[in-house]
């Protein structure tokens, strides 16, 4: 795929760097002034024309899928930043013997739960972990997701189920090793589906779940040690000169044209860039870029 080269030079990128992924994306040829501004009383304007609304306040987070898909991908860059080596890596589901919709609770009893781990499973090095709490189909209960990250193990994670059982007594817990990181990335992010089928259908259901999460409940949750990934703003050339000696490799762009003109005549536009690269053994790339 060829790139359009809409960004020049001298433009500024916000870019990311996520795994063996960077994500660069133009800010200073896009519209940034606010469209909506507060009026009070529950009420907004629309800055363009003029219009007058009443907001309604939410109740679950599907009410906004905007800031419900905004928490999924950052959930999913998380996730890729820490994923290194799958035998280094459990995936976990513990449920409640009993009924449980107390969502303080339920991140209480997982502090419990890692901190047993931490005390009693040290031959793998430290326990880092992102987990998400899930509502049962029939919403009567939670129920908690968790990848458990060893990334200090230098052999095969095993934790004996009945050291599980010990760490986590509310119920019962499986937990699994993932095959492929791919398998990792999608363990805790669902996804709707325009067109469901027997494959899809239990991802596309944990998204109508999620979407019944009470409005400003934390969608994940995720231990100290998590890393984050980088997030920088330098001019196009900057980058691309990082790009380069790291190793990267354009792979696709996607651009957006905002249909109003700006006073110059011209259409606002957003254009965004990934590039990746084929990690072969341990990395020496550069983590702070530019």
């Amino acid at each position: 795929m060829m790139k359009s080269n809409l960004i020049k030079d001298n433009d500024v990128v916000k870019f990311k760097i996520v795994g063996n992924e960077v994500v660069l994306r133009n800010i200073n040829t896009c519209n940034t002034k606010a469209t909506i501004k507060r009026i009070g009383n529950g009420r907004h304007i629309n800055v363009r024309t003029g219009e007058i609304a009443t907001e309604t306040k939410q109740v679950k987070r599907g009410d906004s899928l905007y800031s419900l898909l905004e928490s999924n991908l950052r959930l999913q860059d998380l996730i890729k930043e820490n994923t290194i080596d799958t035998d280094h890596i459990l995936l976990s589901t513990l449920t409640y013997a009993k009924k449980e919709l107390d969502i303080r609770k339920v991140n209480e009893d997982f502090k419990v739960f890692i901190k047993y781990l931490r005390r009693n499973v040290v031959e793998f090095g430290n326990i880092e972990y992102i987990n998400t709490a899930e509502l049962h189909s029939d919403k009567s209960s939670y129920h908690l997701h968790a990848i458990l990250f060893f990334n200090e193990a230098n052999k095969s994670v095993f934790i004996p189920m009945q050291m599980l059982l010990r760490a986590w007594k509310k119920g019962s817990i499986s937990v699994g090793k993932p095959k492929t990181k791919v398998e990792v990335y999608s363990y805790l992010t669902p996804h709707l589906s325009n067109e469901v089928t027997d494959k899809n259908s239990h991802m596309h259901q944990k998204a109508l779940l999620q979407m019944e999460l009470p409005a400003g409940q934390n969608l994940y949750r995720y231990s100290k040690g998590i890393k984050k990934p980088i997030i920088q703003a330098d001019t196009y050339e900057n980058v691309q000169k990082y790009l380069k000696s790291n190793g990267y490799v354009f792979e696709k762009e996607q651009i957006y044209l905002n249909p109003i003109e700006t006073y110059k005549g011209n259409n606002l536009y957003y254009c965004r860039e990934i590039y990746k690269k084929q990690v072969a053994g341990k990395s020496t790339e550069k983590r702070v870029p530019i």
